[in-house]
């Protein structure tokens, strides 16, 4: 019988990776450096398998067999780079990925995977070396523009992103990531906008089209800036629809999630002596709440170091339920039944592991994944010294200012007002219930406060999170960080209380939402 060619084994790999049968991929890519063990191939998907199931060690160590033998290797090289980063070992991550960048030469798809790992290991300003990079090697490659336009973005240089979009659309005019993107970089005027460029390009466009609903949020937000706020509605409904039309989503599943983890923690959680000499700061809430605002405020401290969005805690508990519930198949339903019996010290071990690139070296860290209000027991469990702050909003602002970004399917219940109301619901029950289970442990902080008594409520975070006052705190719109959230632009300014009652030009057309959440037991007014 003839053995398989290399093509042969990379599509079985690649087959059993997308049916997620990893002891079978795992196999496969074993015959595969068994058949061919001069080719990079069965090293690299090997390690990469090995990575996806929380392998970490095993992942290094297959792609290192490799690098002993092809030093240079582009991919082996960048491979290693996120093995190591995965395992907290950043300085030789980033060596590893300067060692790839090297490799890479001037090829702009290998520049461009070089510098993904580098905003995902938090190091922009060298990303942003390498789109440079990049650019001068091709400088009319619009892909490299685009993702230079984003660094810019996130580091604050709103100006130099303008002039990447800009070039963007000398090359493409009709572009929908460079016209949404240049929109959002600036409120626009009566006199100065794109919305005639968005428009012709919405219509040379098949309707259901991705780059359709990509102009129909860039439309919307820039009518929404001019005072013509039924077009602006008329375009965000649009969007709205293109993007729940391309996901797969039941509110019905959301609700009964939550409605399990209630049922896990059904008594008040004891407070437990503290194991890890830790105290996170846990920054949740629903997305456009004031989230980022509040990571900026606290994370200006000198004792504190803003993390980000980590993914930490979800894959943590992940990983232990696995462990201790095999799952299969997977059901998140039964996921959530299984968080109530869960270790803290564990979660603890696992948490501070899967973070250790990222926290920083500071005294203490944030940790700003909106999500993490489903675990907010968990939290405490793991980690009895953390602190907390629940970020609130007025709710028609708070499901307004969801459901006008475009958050990329990041949020699927974000796309349809019945579906938006039915999660906020749920969201509101569950951190009622944590107010009962954790009584006087989760600080609630309106957006309102933040923005309209500043001082009073940056000192009232500062106590509750045991920090003395810092007058950085309030000009944290000169904190020099990245940041890669929606809020991007706006945290780059001083306070301004502006979005309070944008909901408001839309009360007609929220109406429904209102008598939802109304019907379900909150007070709007």
């Amino acid at each position: 019988m003839t053995n398989p060619s290399l093509p042969d084994f990379q599509r079985e790999i690649a087959n059993r990776m997308a049916r997620r049968d990893w002891p079978a991929a795992t196999a496969a890519a074993a015959a595969c450096r068994a058949a061919w063990p001069s080719e990079s191939a069965g090293w690299l998907l090997g390690s990469f398998v090995a990575l996806l199931t929380d392998q970490k060690e095993a992942a290094l160590a297959l792609i290192e067999q490799r690098l002993a033998t092809t030093p240079a290797d582009f991919q082996c090289l960048l491979q290693q780079a996120e093995c190591l980063l995965a395992l907290g070992r950043r300085a030789e991550a980033l060596a590893a990925a300067e060692a790839a960048a090297t490799a890479a030469g001037e090829n702009p798809a290998a520049l461009d995977a070089v510098g993904e790992l580098l905003i995902h290991a938090g190091e922009h300003r060298r990303a942003l070396e390498i789109y440079a990079r990049g650019v001068a090697a091709a400088p009319d490659n619009r892909l490299l523009l685009a993702k230079r336009a984003e660094v810019h973005r996130f580091l604050g240089n709103f100006d130099l992103a303008a002039l990447d979009y800009d070039a963007v659309l000398a090359i493409a005019p009709t572009d929908p990531e460079a016209l949404k993107g240049r929109a959002e970089l600036r409120r626009q005027s009566t006199e100065d906008n794109s919305i005639a460029a968005m428009e012709a390009a919405l219509a040379a466009l098949p309707a259901d089209s991705t780059d359709a609903a990509a102009l129909h949020f860039g439309l919307a937000k820039s009518y929404e800036d001019v005072g013509q706020y039924a077009a602006s509605w008329r375009h965000l409904t649009a969007g709205n629809r293109l993007e729940r039309a391309r996901l797969r989503y039941d509110a019905r599943q959301d609700e009964a999630v939550i409605a399990r983890i209630i049922e896990a923690f059904p008594k008040v959680e004891a407070i437990t002596p503290d194991s890890t000499g830790q105290a996170p700061i846990f920054i949740v809430g629903l997305p456009r709440s004031g989230t980022t605002l509040v990571e900026r405020i606290l994370g200006s401290h000198s004792q504190v170091h803003a993390a980000g969005e980590l993914s930490a805690l979800s894959e943590a508990i992940s990983a232990i339920v696995d462990r201790k519930v095999p799952l299969s198949p997977r059901s998140s339903i039964l996921f959530a039944s299984a968080l109530g019996d869960l270790d803290g010290e564990e979660i603890a071990r696992e948490y501070l592991a899967r973070s250790r690139a990222q926290r920083g070296e500071r005294q203490r860290f944030i940790d700003k994944q909106t999500a993490n209000f489903f675990y907010c027991a968990l939290i405490f469990r793991a980690f009895p010294n953390a602190r907390i702050v629940h970020l609130t909003r007025h709710p028609l602002a708070a499901c307004y200012a969801i459901f006008k970004t475009d958050f990329r399917g990041i949020y699927p219940f974000c796309y349809e007002l019945g579906e938006l109301g039915d999660f906020y619901l749920g969201y509101r029950r569950l951190m009622a219930h944590w107010h009962r289970v954790l009584p006087g442990r989760i600080l609630d902080v309106a957006y309102e406060d933040v923005v309209t008594t500043q001082e009073a409520t940056t000192r009232r975070l500062l106590e509750y999170v045991g920090l003395p006052f810092e007058a950085a705190c309030l000009d944290f719109h000169q904190n020099p960080a990245p940041t890669m959230t929606s809020s991007s632009v706006q945290v780059r300014q001083p306070l301004y209380d502006s979005s309070l009652q944008q909901w408001r030009h839309y009360a007609a057309e929220l109406a429904p939402l209102r008598a939802r959440l109304e019907a379900g037991g909150i007070t709007i007014d």
